[in-house]
C-alpha cells in the first residue's frame, strides 16, 4: 500500500497502477516535492539558531555605527539660490522668431555639466579635479517653480560658500553663451533656408521663362483672349459661309432644272422635218450627262429618263405614218441658238464659280478653326501651371523677404546680452556641519543583521533535505509511514515500546493473513547499511512474533571482506538460492542465516524463481525479512529481490538519512514497478517525538 498524490491509500490490488500515476507525474515537481516539510521543524531550526538572531543584528548596527564615523568627517552644505524670470522681450513680442525657452531639465543638466564644474575649479584653484566636485553639488528644484537650489558641500563652510557661488556665476555665463549659440543656429538656419528659397526662385524664374518662349507666349491671360477672339471670329465666317453656299448649291439646282426643260437649239426652216430626231439626241445626251453628275434617284435625272422614253415613244409613232403615207417632202432644216439656253448656262457657270470660292473659303477657315482650337488646348494646360509658378514664385519672394526681416532681427538680438535666470540669494557659510546620520546607519545595520540571520537560518533548513517527519516520508516522498521510533531512553521507555506496537499496527493489513502456508517475504531496503539498526530490526521482528505469534528468519547481507573476518563461518544461503543443494541452511540461534555478495551474484544476478525459492526454504516460520546490502553496492540485484518481495520496508535514520538518496532509491525501484514500499523512522529525539505528527 503506498499514498497517492493527494495523500489517498492505494490498495494492495492498486499495487500495479501506482508507478505508472508517479512516474507520468513531471520530475521536477517529484523533485520539488522532496523541500516539504513540518512547519514544527522551521521553528526547530530557528529556536535551535536564536543566537544568531541575538547576535547578527546588534554586530552589524556595532559595525554600521563605527564604519560611518571612521568613515566620515564634519560636511558643511551653503545653498545659493536662482530664480528664472520671464524675459521682458518674450512679453512684448519682440524676441526673434524661431526663439524657444530652454527646458528645465536642460538646465538642471547645465548646473552640473563637465564645461561648468571645470571652470568653478580653475577659478577657485581646487586640489581636485571636475569629477570629485560633481559629487560635492547638488542642484535642486520643485516641478513647477522656476526657482534653483544650488547646494555644495566642503569640509570648510567657507569653500562651501564659495563653490555655490561661483558654481552659480559660472553657470550664468554658460547659460548666456547656450542661448548665444541657439540664436546663432537659429540664424544660421534661416540663412540655410533663405539661400535655398533663392536658389528655388532662380530655378522657378527660368523654368517659366523657357515654358513663355516654347509656346510664344507674353501673357497668359492675353493669348487665351486673343485666341479666343480669333476662334470666334473665324467661327462666324465659316457659318455665314456654309450658309451661303447652301444658297449657292439651291440656285445651281434650280438653273439645271430649268436648263434641262430649255431645248439649245430653235429650228427656224426645214424642207424635211427631223426635229423629232434632234430633240430625241439632245435628250440623250443630257442624260448621259445627268447620269454622270446626279444620283440614279436625283428628280432631275427621274425627269430627264421620262423625256427621252416619251421623245423615243413619238419617234417612232412618227415613222410609222410617214412609212404608210408616202409624200414629197423637202428634207432640208435650217436650225439656230436658242438665246435663253445661252443665258441659263452663264448662271449655272457664275453659280459654280461662287460654290468654288465658298468651298476655298470654307476649307481655309476650317484649317485655321483647328489651329486655334489646339492652341486653346494647349494654353489651357499651360494655363494652370504657368498660373501656379507665379503664385510659387510671389510665395517665395514673399518668404524670402520675411527671412530677410527674421535674419536682421536675430543679428540685431545678438548684439545684446542677457539671461532669464539671475542669482536671488548669494550662499553664506553655514555654522553648523550637516548630521552624519550615524543612528540610521545603526538601524540599517541592525536590518541587514536581522536579515542576515533569517537567511542563513531558512537557508540551512531549506537545504537540509534529511528525514525528520512524516510529512518528509508521505508527501515528500509519497510512500507509507508505518511509523517513528524514539530513542531507547530510560525515561522514555514506554514511548519506545509504543512505538514498536504502533508500527505494527499499520502495518496490519499485511501482517494479517501470514502464516506458515502463506509466508511473508519483508524486504529491508537502505541506502547505505548506516541507515539501519540491526537492533531495531530485531526489535521489530521480536514484536511481530510476540503480537502474531509467528516464526521469523533474517536474511543478512554479508560481503568478501565481511566473511573473511568472520568466525566461525556464517551460515550461507547461496548455495541453495543458485540450486547448487535441494536444502536450505538452518538458521543459526539469533534466527540467521546469510547472503553472501560475491562474484557469482555479479556474473548471474538472482531471478525471480530463484528469489521465491526463499518461501518455500523455511516452511516452518511464517515471516522471512530479508535484510538488504546497500544500495550502491549492486542496483539490479536490490530492486529484483525487491519486487519478488510483498513488502519492501525503507528504513530512515531521523534527521541524518537524506530525502535525496531516498528518492534515488524509489525512482529507481518504481523503474522496476515495485509495489507495496513502506518506510518507518527511527532514532527520533525524544524532545521532539510529540511534535512530530503521523
Amino acid at each position: 500500500m503506498i499514498l497517492s498524490d493527494n495523500g489517498d491509500a492505494y490498495s494492495f490490488q492498486d499495487n500495479n497502477s501506482a508507478p505508472e500515476q508517479e512516474g507520468s507525474e513531471p520530475a521536477i515537481i517529484r523533485f520539488t516535492r522532496l523541500f516539504k516539510r513540518d512547519i514544527w521543524c522551521w521553528l526547530y531550526a530557528v529556536q535551535k539558531l536564536w543566537w544568531l538572531f541575538a547576535v547578527f543584528p546588534l554586530l552589524f548596527a556595532v559595525a554600521m555605527f563605527f564604519i560611518r564615523t571612521m568613515t566620515t568627517t564634519n560636511v558643511y552644505v551653503a545653498n545659493c539660490g536662482l530664480i528664472r524670470q520671464q524675459i521682458t522681450d518674450t512679453k512684448n513680442g519682440i524676441l526673434p522668431p524661431g526663439y524657444v525657452n530652454i527646458q528645465k531639465s536642460v538646465i538642471m543638466n547645465l548646473f552640473k555639466s563637465r564645461a561648468v564644474l571645470e571652470e568653478t575649479v580653475k577659478r577657485l584653484s581646487l586640489p581636485y579635479t571636475a569629477e570629485q566636485l560633481f559629487n560635492n553639488i547638488k542642484v535642486q528644484s520643485e516641478k513647477n517653480s522656476d526657482y534653483f537650489f544650488v547646494s555644495a558641500s566642503s569640509k570648510d563652510p567657507t569653500m562651501a560658500a564659495a563653490l555655490a557661488n561661483t558654481l552659480s556665476d559660472v553657470f550664468i555665463e554658460e547659460y548666456k553663451k547656450l542661448i548665444r549659440k541657439n540664436l546663432e543656429d537659429l540664424r544660421d538656419s534661416y540663412t540655410r533656408t533663405q539661400n535655398e528659397m533663392e536658389k528655388q526662385m532662380e530655378e522657378l524664374n527660368e523654368k517659366l521663362k523657357t515654358l513663355r518662349a516654347e509656346n510664344n507666349l507674353t501673357t497668359i491671360e492675353s493669348d487665351v483672349a486673343f485666341n479666343n477672339q480669333r476662334l470666334l471670329q473665324v467661327e462666324d465666317q465659316l457659318t455665314r459661309a456654309s450658309s451661303s453656299m447652301d444658297s449657292a448649291k439651291q440656285a445651281l439646282y434650280e438653273l439645271q432644272g430649268e436648263l434641262a426643260n430649255t431645248p439649245e437649239e430653235v429650228v427656224t426652216h426645214r424642207e424635211k422635218s427631223t426635229l423629232m430626231e434632234d430633240k430625241l439626241a439632245e435628250a440623250r445626251n443630257t442624260l448621259s450627262e445627268y447620269e454622270q453628275i446626279y444620283a440614279r434617284n436625283n428628280p432631275l435625272l427621274i425627269q430627264q429618263r421620262d423625256l427621252v422614253r416619251r421623245l423615243e415613244a413619238d419617234l417612232e409613232k412618227a415613222q410609222q405614218e410617214e412609212d404608210e403615207v408616202e409624200s414629197e417632202i423637202n428634207n432640208k432644216v435650217v436650225v439656230s441658238r436658242n438665246p435663253a439656253y445661252t443665258q441659263i448656262l452663264v448662271s449655272i457657270a457664275k453659280q459654280r464659280a461662287e460654290i468654288s470660292a465658298l468651298s476655298n473659303d470654307i476649307k481655309l477657315n476650317n484649317e485655321i478653326a483647328v489651329q486655334l482650337r489646339a492652341r486653346r488646348e494647349l494654353l489651357a494646360l499651360i494655363q494652370p501651371v504657368i498660373r501656379q509658378m507665379e503664385i510659387d514664385l510671389a510665395q517665395v519672394k514673399d518668404q524670402i523677404n520675411k527671412n530677410k526681416v527674421e535674419i536682421t532681427t536675430i543679428r540685431n538680438f545678438l548684439d545684446r546680452s542677457f539671461s532669464d535666470i539671475s542669482i536671488q540669494e548669494l550662499a553664506k557659510p553655514p555654522n553648523m556641519s550637516l548630521s552624519r546620520k550615524r543612528g540610521v546607519w545603526a538601524i540599517i545595520g541592525f536590518i541587514l543583521g536581522t536579515f542576515v540571520a533569517i537567511s542563513i537560518v531558512f537557508g540551512c533548513e531549506l537545504f537540509n533535505l534529511s528525514v525528520r517527519s512524516s510529512t518528509d516520508v508521505e508527501q515528500a516522498l509519497k510512500i507509507k509511514m508505518l511509523g517513528m521510533i524514539p530513542v531507547l531512553e530510560q525515561a522514555y521507555r514506554a514511548n519506545y515500546y509504543s512505538a514498536l506496537q504502533t508500527i505494527v499496527t499499520n502495518g496490519e493489513e499485511y501482517f494479517s493473513g501470514i502464516s506458515p502456508e502463506h509466508p511473508l517475504l519483508v524486504v529491508f531496503a537502505p541506502n547505505k547499511r548506516s541507515d539501519i539498526d540491526e537492533k531495531i530490526r530485531e526489535e521489530f521482528c521480536e514484536t511481530l512474533k510476540i503480537r502474531l505469534g509467528c516464526n521469523y528468519v533474517v536474511i543478512s547481507p554479508l560481503t568478501e571482506e565481511d566473511a573473511a573476518s568472520s568466525s566461525p563461518a556464517p551460515v550461507l544461503i547461496n548455495d541453495y538460492l543458485y540450486q547448487f543443494t535441494d536444502e536450505a541452511p538452518k538458521p543459526d540461534k539469533e534466527h540467521r542465516v546469510f547472503f553472501k555478495l560475491d562474484d557469482l551474484s555479479f556474473i548471474s544476478p538472482l531471478t525471480g524463481d530463484q528469489i521465491q525459492r526463499v518461501k518455500t526454504a523455511y516452511k516452518s516460520v511464517s515471516l522471512i525479512v530479508w535484510d538488504l546490502f546497500a544500495f550502491e553496492l549492486h542496483r539490479q540485484l536490490f530492486a529484483e529481490i525487491a519486487h519478488n518481495a510483498d513488502l519492501t520496508v525503507i528504513p530512515m535514520k531521523y534527521a541524518q538519512t537524506s530525502k535525496l538518496s531516498v528518492y534515488r532509491i524509489l525512482q529507481f525501484l518504481r523503474s522496476f514497478h515495485v509495489s507495496n514500499i513502506v518506510g518507518f523512522l527511527y532514532n527520533v529525539n525524544n524532545k521532539h517525538y510529540s511534535k512530530v505528527s503521523l
